[in-house]
C-alpha cells in the first residue's frame, strides 16, 4: 500500500480504525508520530473508544502497582481446566490512598482518616488532587462520612459526592428525638469547578459501614439505614448525578437488620444488584431486571452453604458471572472465591497476586484516554 498510505486517510477513518484497538495498543500508536498523538487526545477519538472499552478487574499485585485483567473464558474447577484470564495491562500509581471507584477510565482515590481526595488516569498518567471539602465542624465531631464518584449520563460531567453525618453537641441530643436530621448533609464537587456544594441531603440514613457509592444510569448507590420509620430497614439511596436529587429503593426481602442479613450493592449484567449472606449460611444475589422497578427484582442466584472457611463478615460482591453459571465473587473488600455450578462447591484458593496472596484489593476498570487537562479550573499534575 505504500508508506504514505495512512498519511492521506481523512482523519475521520484513521479515527474509526484506531479507536477499536485495544488499550495497550491504542497508547503504542500514539508514539508514532505527532498528528496521531494529537489525534489520540481527541473526543472524536476518546469518546468511541471509551464506548469500546472492555470493563475489566484491577487487582492491586504488589504496592501501587496494578494489572488489568480482562476475563475472555470461563473459569472451571475440572481437574483438567485451570482458571484463566488475560492480563491486558499494568499500571503504577504514586499514591498511598486506596481505590475507591472508577468511571469512564478515570479512577478516585480516597485516604483514610481524612486523607486526600485524588483523581488520576493511570493511561494518560495525569491527576488531580481535590480540594479538602468544607468542614461545618471540627473532625472531631464527624461521626460517618462516605463518597460517590460517577458520571451524569446527560450532560457528562464528573462529580464526586460526599454524604456525611456530624455528631450532635450534647446539648442537642436532649432536644433533638432524631439528632441526625439536623446534621445530615451532602456536598458535590463537580470536576473542572475548582470547588464543593452543598446541595439538598433529602431525608436521613444512617449508611451501612464504608461502602462506596455504585454507579449505574448515571445515579449513585448506596445501601443505607432508613431511621424514619421507628425501624431499622434497609433501602437504597439513589443519587442522580444530574438532577442532584435522591430516591430511595425498598430491597428484596429479608429487608430488616438481623443476623448475616448486610445487603451489599454492585453492579452484575448491567443490572443494580444485591447480594447478601443469609443467617442459614446462603449466599443470595438479586438482581433489578428493570432499573428503577422495585417489583422486577428477581432471585439470580442461590449458593448453599457457604460459610465453610469464611469469617463473621458480611460483605460479599459478585464481580462476574459466566455463561456456565460459575460466579467470582470478592468477599469482604478483600478476598476473592469461586463457585462452581456444576460441582455446587466453592473454591477458596483463587489467587491473582504474584505473591499468592488471599487479601487483594481490587476495583472494576474500563480504561480510557480522557485527560484531565481537559477540564478548566483544575491543577492538573503528571506522573
Amino acid at each position: 500500500m505504500g508508506e504514505d498510505f495512512f498519511k492521506y486517510l481523512p482523519s475521520e477513518i484513521v479515527v474509526n480504525i484506531l479507536s477499536r484497538l485495544p488499550t495497550r495498543a491504542a497508547g503504542v500508536c500514539k508514539c508514532v508520530c505527532k498528528p496521531w498523538l494529537g489525534l489520540l487526545a481527541t473526543p472524536e477519538f476518546v469518546n468511541p473508544h471509551m464506548s469500546r472499552s472492555v470493563p475489566g478487574l484491577a487487582v492491586e499485585t504488589h504496592s501501587n502497582s496494578f494489572e488489568v485483567i480482562e476475563f475472555v473464558d470461563e473459569l472451571g474447577l475440572d481437574a483438567e481446566v485451570e482458571h484463566r484470564w488475560d492480563v491486558a495491562f499494568n499500571f503504577k500509581l504514586p499514591f498511598d490512598e486506596p481505590i475507591h471507584s472508577s468511571a469512564n477510565g478515570l479512577i478516585f482515590l480516597r485516604g483514610f482518616d481524612h486523607g486526600d481526595l485524588i483523581l488520576c488516569n493511570p493511561i494518560t498518567r495525569d491527576y488531580i488532587k481535590l480540594p479538602s471539602p468544607r468542614q461545618t465542624t471540627s473532625e472531631d465531631q464527624l461521626f460517618s462520612e462516605n463518597f460517590g464518584f460517577g458520571v451524569s449520563g446527560t450532560t457528562g460531567q464528573y462529580k464526586v459526592v460526599r454524604v456525611f453525618v456530624e455528631n450532635p453537641l450534647h446539648e442537642e441530643y436532649e432536644n433533638d428525638p432524631l439528632p441526625f436530621e439536623s446534621q445530615y448533609e451532602c456536598q458535590v464537587y463537580t470536576i473542572g469547578t475548582g470547588s464543593w456544594r452543598k446541595v439538598p441531603s433529602g431525608n436521613p440514613h444512617l449508611f451501612c459501614e464504608d461502602l462506596w457509592g455504585v454507579l449505574l444510569n448515571g445515579n449513585l448507590h448506596w445501601m443505607v439505614i432508613d431511621i424514619t420509620t421507628g425501624h431499622y430497614l434497609e433501602r437504597i439511596s439513589c443519587f442522580d448525578l444530574e438532577t442532584e436529587r435522591f430516591s430511595i429503593l425498598t430491597v428484596p426481602p429479608p429487608c430488616g437488620i438481623g443476623s448475616r442479613d448486610c445487603k451489599t450493592p454492585s453492579v452484575l449484567r448491567g443490572c443494580l444488584c444485591v447480594s447478601h449472606i443469609t443467617a442459614d449460611g446462603e449466599i443470595v444475589i438479586w438482581l433489578m431486571k428493570e432499573y428503577g422497578d422495585e417489583k422486577s427484582w428477581t432471585k439470580e442466584v442461590f449458593v448453599v452453604d457457604v460459610l465453610r472457611g469464611l469469617s463473621d463478615e458480611l460483605h460479599v460482591c459478585p464481580i462476574r458471572v459466566f455463561e456456565n453459571g460459575d460466579i467470582l465473587m470478592e468477599w469482604a473488600g478483600a478476598r476473592a472465591f469461586y463457585y462452581s455450578n456444576k460441582t455446587k462447591t466453592l473454591d477458596y484458593d483463587v489467587k491473582f497476586r504474584g505473591d499468592h496472596s488471599y487479601y487483594i484489593s481490587t476495583t472494576m476498570y474500563a480504561p480510557g484516554f480522557l485527560s484531565l487537562k481537559n477540564f478548566a479550573m483544575e491543577n492538573v499534575s503528571s506522573f
